[in-house]
C-alpha cells in the first residue's frame, strides 16, 4: 500500500509529457506483451498445422505408392487371364511333360512373358512355374533368392486361391514379389494352370512419386521392423522412429543442424514411411516470419513511443507556456506575462484555454486600472456631493430665507425649513454611498421644500411612485442632481411656471427613475453633446456625467436616457436593476 502511495505521489508530481509517456508505455507494453503472446500462440498453432500438413503430404505419397503396388497387382491379373496366356497354359496342361512339344510350348510362353515385360515398367522380370515345377522367365528375373524364402512365398501364393500376393522385400529377398495363381477360365473349372511371379523394383516404385515432396532436400526412408526397404541417404542414418505409433512428427538436431521428421505406417504392407528434411527448407520461413514480426513489434513500439513523445510535446508545450505565464502573474507583473509567447490560434481545448487566459489577463489589467480610477471617482463624487449640499451659494440662500421667515413671524415655516435642511445635510454627510429608494425620495422632498421657498410660484414640483420601489437600494444622491439641473436650466431661465415631475416606477425586474421638466429644452445641436457628456456643467453641483459614472460603477447593465425638445422641456430617465440591501 505504501509503495502504491509513493508511486501515485511521484506520478502526480510528474510533468504532463512524462505522464503521457508513462501511461503509453504501460498500456502499450501490456498490449505488446498480449500481442506477442497471442502471436506466439497463433504461430505455434500455425506451425502445428504445417506439421500436420507435412504428415498429410506423406500420407498422400503413401497412397501414391499404394497405387503403384496396385498397378503391379492389376498387371499380374491381366496377364493371368490373358487369352493367349490362358491358351498356352491350357495346351501345356494337355501335353506330356519332358516332351519336345512341351518344351516348345513352354518356350512360346516365355516369349509371351518377354513381350509383356517392358524396360519402363517397375517389373524387373516375370517367372512362370507350371504345375510340375518347371519354370520359364523373362530377362531380369533374379536367381539369387534363397530357396527357402521362395518356397515360403510359393506356399502363401498357393493358399491365396488366385488372389495376388505381395511379399518382401526381406533380408534374404531384395525384391518385392507379386505372385498369383493362373486359373483356367474358359470352362469355369478354375483348374490350376501354374503360377506367375513378378519381380518388382520397390525402389523404383517408391522413387517414382518422390518428386511430389515439397521439401527440396528431403530424405525418404521406408522400412519394417526387420529391414530397410528404401533409403535416400547412404551415410549415417538419423535415429528413425520405432514403436512410436502409426504416425507422428518431431523436430530433432542431427549433425549440428535442425531437422524435421514425420512418419506414417501403412496398415496393408506394414511399411513405415519416414520423410526427413532440414527444418529451414519449409518451416524456416515461419521462423523468419516470427522473428521479423517480433522485430516489427519492437520497432513499432519504439517508433510509437517517439511519436507519442513528440505529440505529447506538441500538446504540453502551450500548457507549459501557459503555466509559465501564470507563474509570472503570481508576481503581479501582468505586462511581462503577456509577453510570454502562447499559441492562441489553436482550435482545441488548449487554444480555448490560452485565449481565455489572455482575455482574463486583459480584463484583470483593465479591472486593476478601472478599480483605481473608480476609487478616485468615488472620492471625487463624495466630495462633489458634499460640495453640492453645502456650497456657500445654496446655504446662503437657504439661511437667508429662514432669516426673513423668522422676521416675518413665520416661525413654523422657518422651523420646517430648518428640519428639511438638516435632513438634506445629514444625507450629504452620510459615508455610505448607497441608500434605499424610499430615503432618496424623502431627501428629494426635503430638497424640494427648501427650493419651494425660494422659487415660490415660479416652479411646481410633483413626486409620484408607482408600485412599491421603496425597499430597493440605489446610489445615494442620484435624483437630487437631476432635480437641481431641472431647476437651474428650467425655472431659473423661465418667466412662466416650470413644472418639474419626479416619477419612480417599480417594473418587473427594474426600477425606473424619471425627472421631467417643462423648461426651454436643449437645442438639437447641443443635445448630442449632453448625451456624450462633453458639455461642461455651469452650476456648482454634480454633473450628469458623474451620475452616469457612478451608475456604471454600481451596475453591469442599466439605462441612462436624455430626451429633450427645444421649447418643450427635458426628460431624463434612469432604469436600474432591482437590488435588495443584502445584494
Amino acid at each position: 500500500m505504501r509503495i502504491y502511495e509513493n508511486f501515485m505521489t511521484k506520478y502526480k508530481n510528474m510533468n504532463l509529457t512524462r505522464k503521457m509517456l508513462l501511461v503509453y508505455f504501460v498500456f502499450a507494453g501490456v498490449f505488446l506483451v498480449v500481442a506477442v503472446f497471442a502471436f506466439q500462440i497463433s504461430m505455434e498453432a500455425f506451425e502445428k498445422r504445417l506439421y500436420e500438413n507435412s504428415l498429410h503430404e506423406l500420407d498422400y505419397y503413401v497412397q501414391d505408392v499404394r497405387d503403384g503396388l496396385s498397378d503391379v497387382e492389376n498387371r499380374s491379373r491381366e496377364l493371368a487371364i490373358d487369352a493367349e496366356m490362358q491358351d498356352t497354359a491350357i495346351r501345356l496342361s494337355e501335353i506330356e511333360p519332358e516332351t519336345l512339344e512341351y518344351s516348345q510350348t513352354l518356350t512360346e510362353l516365355r516369349w509371351q512373358l518377354v513381350y509383356e515385360n517392358t524396360e519402363e515398367s517397375e517389373i524387373n522380370g516375370v517367372r512362370y512355374i507350371d504345375p510340375y515345377g518347371n519354370s520359364v522367365e523373362s530377362a531380369g528375373s533374379p536367381w539369387n533368392i534363397a530357396e527357402d524364402e521362395m518356397n515360403r512365398f510359393l506356399e502363401i501364393v498357393e493358399s491365396s486361391r488366385g488372389e495376388a500376393v505381395l511379399y518382401g522385400p526381406t533380408r534374404d529377398c531384395g525384391y518385392l514379389l507379386c505372385g498369383r495363381k493362373v486359373l483356367r477360365w474358359d470352362d469355369a473349372s478354375l483348374d490350376n494352370l501354374g503360377t506367375l511371379i513378378f519381380f518388382c523394383d520397390v525402389g523404383k516404385i517408391i522413387a517414382n512419386n518422390k518428386e511430389q515432396m515439397e521439401a527440396d532436400h528431403s530424405a525418404l526412408f521406408v522400412y519394417t521392423n526387420e529391414n530397410m526397404i528404401y533409403q535416400d541417404m547412404q551415410e549415417d542414418l538419423p535415429p528413425l522412429p520405432e514403436d512410436q505409433g502409426s504416425q507422428g512428427y518431431r523436430i530433432m538436431n542431427y549433425q549440428g543442424q535442425r531437422w524435421f521428421m514425420c512418419w506414417l505406417t501403412a496398415s496393408d504392407m506394414g511399411w513405415t514411411y519416414t520423410n526427413f528434411f532440414p527444418y529451414s527448407d519449409i518451416y524456416g520461413q515461419v521462423t523468419t516470419v516470427r522473428n521479423m514480426a517480433l522485430f516489427g513489434f519492437a520497432i513499432a513500439f519504439v517508433i510509437l513511443l517517439l511519436l507519442i513523445r513528440k505529440i505529447a510535446g506538441i500538446i504540453t508545450k502551450p500548457l507549459e507556456s501557459l503555466t509559465q505565464s501564470m507563474q509570472v502573474v503570481e508576481t503581479g507583473d501582468f505586462q511581462s506575462a503577456k509577453l510570454i509567447p502562447m499559441d492562441a490560434d489553436r482550435r482545441d481545448e488548449v487554444g480555448v484555454l490560452t485565449r481565455e487566459f489572455k482575455v482574463m489577463l486583459d480584463k484583470i489589467d483593465v479591472l486593476v486600472y478601472e478599480n483605481y480610477e473608480k476609487q478616485l471617482l468615488l472620492k471625487d463624487t463624495k466630495y462633489k456631493m458634499l460640495q453640492a449640499q453645502i456650497n456657500p451659494h445654496f446655504l446662503y440662500n437657504t439661511l437667508n430665507a429662514i432669516h426673513w421667515m423668522i422676521r416675518a413671524k413665520k416661525n413654523d415655516a422657518a422651523g420646517k425649513m430648518i428640519v428639511e435642511l438638516g435632513i438634506l445635510l445629514r444625507a450629504g454627510f452620510d459615508e455610505n454611498p448607497y441608500t434605499t429608494v424610499e430615503k432618496e425620495i424623502d431627501m428629494i422632498r426635503s430638497y424640494i421644500e427648501i427650493q419651494r421657498q425660494r422659487y415660490e410660484d415660479r416652479a411646481e414640483f410633483t413626486i409620484k411612485t408607482v408600485g412599491e420601489p421603496g425597499g430597493y437600494v440605489m446610489p445615494r444622491m442620484t435624483l437630487q442632481p437631476l432635480v437641481e439641473n431641472a431647476i437651474f436650466y428650467g425655472a431659473d431661465v423661465m418667466t412662466e411656471i416650470c413644472y418639474i415631475d419626479i416619477t419612480v416606477t417599480e417594473e418587473e425586474e427594474t426600477i425606473l427613475f424619471e425627472v421631467k421638466d417643462t423648461g426651454p429644452g436643449i437645442r438639437k445641436e447641443d443635445l448630442e453633446k449632453v448625451r456624450n457628456f462633453t458639455v461642461q456643467p455651469k452650476g456648482h453641483g454634480i454633473g450628469i456625467k458623474n451620475i452616469y459614472e457612478r451608475l456604471r460603477i454600481t451596475y453591469d447593465v442599466f439605462d441612462f436616457m436624455i430626451d429633450s425638445e427645444e421649447g418643450a422641456g427635458t426628460t431624463i430617465r434612469i432604469r436600474v436593476p432591482k437590488q435588495k440591501a443584502e445584494e
